[in-house]
C-alpha cells in the first residue's frame, strides 16, 4: 500500500487503480509506470520540436512570427498577420475568417504575389588578410549560409570583449530572422520593378535605400540589428542598400562589436563596400559645453554623410537615384519594422513615415510627435493617477478593431483619455491600426523622401533660430527638438505627407521589445480605408514647447506651454534654396504663407 505524501492520516491508495464498472478489472503497476513514462517521453519530444526553427539555423526567442497560419491565430489581428496590401478584401487575410466587407482591392494586391522568385545580382566578398581594400569574392550566401558565417563572428568578438556582458546571447533574437510567404508577398514591391508587361515584381530593380542610425549602448540589440540587416539584404538585394552607422559613448562593448563584425558581415552577404558607411568609438560628447539640440543636429547631419558629404547627394555610390531614407534610434527591431514602413511609406505616396515607440506602456516620442490638430499626441506629463494604467485602448475599442461592432460615437473613452484627445479622427484611425496623417513625427524610427535633403530645399536636422536682442518673448521660433523640425521643414516646403504607422511598435528595452515590440497590421473597413486621405495643409496653430537657449541637456522642455504659427510656405527659386549651414536662409528664399492648393 502507499500511502498520499503530506497527508497523517486518511485512507491509503492501493496499489492498483480499477477501472470504474462492475468488471473489477484492475490494471497492474508496472503498466501505470511504462504508459506514465511514455507519455514524458511524449511531451519532452513535442516540446522540443516546437521550440526547432527549421527554416532558419539562427536561433530565434520567439514564436510570434514562426508559424503565421496557426488557425488560433486568425481570427484577430495579431503581431504577425499580414494582409497583402492597401485595402486588401477579408479573404486575403490569414487571420481573418470573416468574409466582411472591406474597400476594393487594387491592383497590386492583386499581382504582388505573382512575383517571379528572387534573384539579386552582386557577390559575396572577404577581405584579403593583410589589406584594406583587397577582396575574395564568390557567390551570395544563403539565409543560413549568412547565419552560419555571423553567429562565430559575434560569438568571438563577445570572448574577446569582457565589456559586452555575459547576458546577451549573440546567437539569439527576440524577432524571426527570416520572412514568412505572406511578408514576402506583402513587400514584393520594395524589392523589384513592377513590368508592365508581365504584370509582376522583377527582381534586382534599381531601387536604392540609405539606412543611417547614431547610437550607443546597443550591445543588446545587435543580435537583432544583423538579423534585420542580413533578412532585409536577402530580400531586397545587397547592392539596394546603404548603411551609415555612428557609435560612439558606449562601455558595453558595442563599438568593437560594431567595429570588428558591421563591415565584415555587410561585405559577406553582398554590400558593396563602397555602400558602407561604419564610424565608431567616436568620442564622447561634453554636454556642458554644447547646446543639446544644436549638437544633436550635428551628431545626426554627421551620419547623413552619403549623401550630405557627396558630390552628387541625389544618387547613390552606384550612381543610382535615392528610393528612401530609412533612419533609426537606438531601438529592438526586426526586418519587419523596416519593411512595413517601406511599404507604408510607398503605398500612402508619403513624404515621411514614423512607427509608434513605447516607453514601457507608454508612447515616448511626445515632446516631438503633433496631431492634425496641432495638440500633443499624448498628454504630457501623465497626471500621477493614471501612470500605472496602459496607455492603450479599450476592450471595447479593441473588438471594433476586429470587426465585431462598431464603437461607439465618442473616441474619448473614459477608460483611456490618454490618446489624440484633440483629434477624433485621428483615434479612430489609431484604434484600428489605419495608419494616419501627423502634423510631425519621429517616433523611432522613419523612412524619409530624400527630395528635401537635396537642392534647392537642403533641408537639415537644426535647432531653432534663436530668440534675437530686442525680439519679443514667445514670437522666436518655437525652441523644438532636431528630429521635429524635419517635420516642419518638409512643410515649410511643401512636403506634407507625414504619417504615423501605429501598428510598428519601436522598443528601447529588452524586456519591453519581447512584450510590446512586435508588428501588427492595419485593419480596414467599409467605413475607414487604409489609404489615408491627406490634407494638404498644415494646421493652424501648433503646440510648442521650448528647449531653454542653455548649454548642456540636463533641462525640462514641459514648463512652458505656448501655441505658434505653423511654418511659412517657401517657395525656393531654381538653383538656390537653403545653405548647407542648417538653418541660414538664402536671400533667393521667398516666403508665402499657406493657402488652399
Amino acid at each position: 500500500m502507499i500511502k498520499v505524501p503530506g497527508l497523517s492520516s486518511g485512507p491509503s491508495l492501493p496499489t492498483t487503480n480499477r477501472l470504474s464498472g462492475s468488471s473489477g478489472m484492475t490494471i497492474p503497476r508496472p503498466l501505470i509506470r511504462v504508459a506514465i513514462g511514455a507519455a514524458l517521453v511524449l511531451l519532452v519530444v513535442f516540446v522540443w520540436s516546437t521550440k526547432r526553427l527549421d527554416t532558419s539555423r539562427w536561433d530565434a526567442s520567439t514564436t510570434l512570427e514562426r508559424n503565421p497560419n496557426v488557425p488560433s491565430w486568425r481570427d484577430h489581428p495579431g503581431p504577425y498577420n499580414p494582409g497583402m496590401g492597401v485595402d486588401t478584401p477579408a479573404k486575403y487575410y490569414a487571420y481573418n475568417k470573416h468574409d466582411r466587407p472591406r474597400q476594393p482591392d487594387t491592383d497590386r494586391a492583386k499581382e504582388v504575389d505573382k512575383r517571379s522568385n528572387p534573384f539579386h545580382p552582386g557577390k559575396s566578398r572577404k577581405l584579403v588578410e593583410g589589406t584594406t581594400d583587397q577582396y575574395t569574392e564568390g557567390p551570395l550566401p544563403s539565409l543560413n549560409e549568412a547565419f552560419d558565417f555571423l553567429v562565430p563572428l559575434l560569438n568571438q568578438i563577445k570572448e574577446d570583449v569582457p565589456a559586452v556582458p555575459r547576458e546577451h546571447n549573440m546567437g539569439s533574437t527576440i524577432f524571426a530572422p527570416y520572412l514568412n510567404d505572406e511578408l514576402k508577398a506583402r513587400y514584393a514591391h520594395l524589392g523589384g520593378e513592377w513590368d508592365v508587361n508581365t504584370r509582376t515584381w522583377v527582381q534586382g530593380g534599381e531601387k536604392r535605400y540609405l539606412f543611417v542610425t547614431v547610437c550607443r549602448q546597443v550591445a543588446g540589440m545587435l543580435p537583432d540589428w544583423f538579423a534585420a540587416w542580413t533578412v532585409v539584404a536577402d530580400f531586397l538585394g545587397p547592392e539596394s542598400l546603404v548603411f551609415s552607422l555612428h557609435e560612439g559613448d558606449s562601455d558595453d562593448g558595442s563599438g568593437e562589436l560594431l567595429a570588428r563584425a558591421m563591415k565584415k558581415h555587410l561585405l559577406y552577404i553582398g554590400v558593396p563596400p563602397e555602400n558602407i558607411f561604419v564610424r565608431t568609438h567616436l568620442p564622447k560628447v561634453e554636454w556642458e559645453k554644447h547646446h543639446r539640440i544644436e549638437k544633436l543636429a550635428e551628431l545626426r547631419n554627421d551620419a547623413m554623410e552619403p549623401i550630405f558629404k557627396s558630390k552628387t547627394p541625389e544618387l547613390a555610390p552606384d550612381g543610382k537615384p535615392w528610393s528612401a531614407i530609412v533612419f533609426y534610434n537606438d531601438v529592438y527591431l526586426g526586418a519587419s519594422h523596416y519593411l512595413e514602413l517601406l511599404h507604408q511609406h510607398f503605398a500612402q505616396d508619403a513624404d515621411m513615415t514614423c512607427g509608434w515607440d513605447h516607453a514601457g506602456k507608454w508612447f515616448y516620442d511626445g515632446w516631438v510627435g503633433r496631431d492634425m490638430s496641432g495638440d500633443l499626441y499624448t498628454p504630457f506629463p501623465v497626471p500621477e493617477e493614471e501612470q500605472k494604467k496602459d496607455q492603450k485602448v479599450s476592450t471595447a475599442e479593441r473588438r471594433a478593431q476586429r470587426g465585431a461592432r462598431r464603437p461607439r460615437p465618442s473616441f474619448r473613452n473614459p477608460a483611456n483619455p490618454q490618446l489624440f484627445v484633440s483629434h477624433g479622427p485621428t483615434r479612430e484611425r489609431h484604434v484600428r491600426l489605419l495608419p494616419y496623417q501627423v502634423f510631425a513625427g519621429w517616433n523611432g524610427m522613419v523612412v524619409m523622401n530624400p527630395t528635401p535633403f537635396m537642392p534647392p530645399y537642403d533641408v537639415r536636422f537644426r535647432r531653432a533660430t534663436p530668440r534675437a536682442p530686442g525680439q519679443a518673448e514667445g514670437t522666436e521660433e518655437c525652441q523644438a527638438s532636431e528630429s521635429a523640425f524635419i517635420s516642419w521643414d518638409f512643410w515649410s516646403y511643401g512636403f506634407g505627407r507625414i504619417q504615423t504607422v501605429p501598428g510598428v511598435h519601436l522598443t528601447y528595452g529588452k524586456d519591453d521589445a519581447r512584450l510590446r515590440g512586435f508588428v501588427e497590421y492595419p485593419v480596414p473597413d467599409r467605413e475607414h480605408s487604409e489609404t489615408i486621405d491627406w490634407d494638404e495643409n498644415p494646421p493652424s496653430r501648433v503646440r510648442c514647447h521650448d528647449w531653454p537657449d542653455k548649454l548642456g541637456k540636463g533641462y525640462w522642455a514641459w514648463d512652458s506651454t505656448r501655441w505658434v504659427a505653423p511654418p511659412k510656405y517657401k517657395i525656393p527659386e531654381e538653383g538656390a534654396g537653403f545653405s548647407r549651414h542648417a538653418g541660414q536662409k538664402k536671400d533667393a528664399v521667398k516666403d508665402e504663407e499657406h493657402t488652399e492648393q
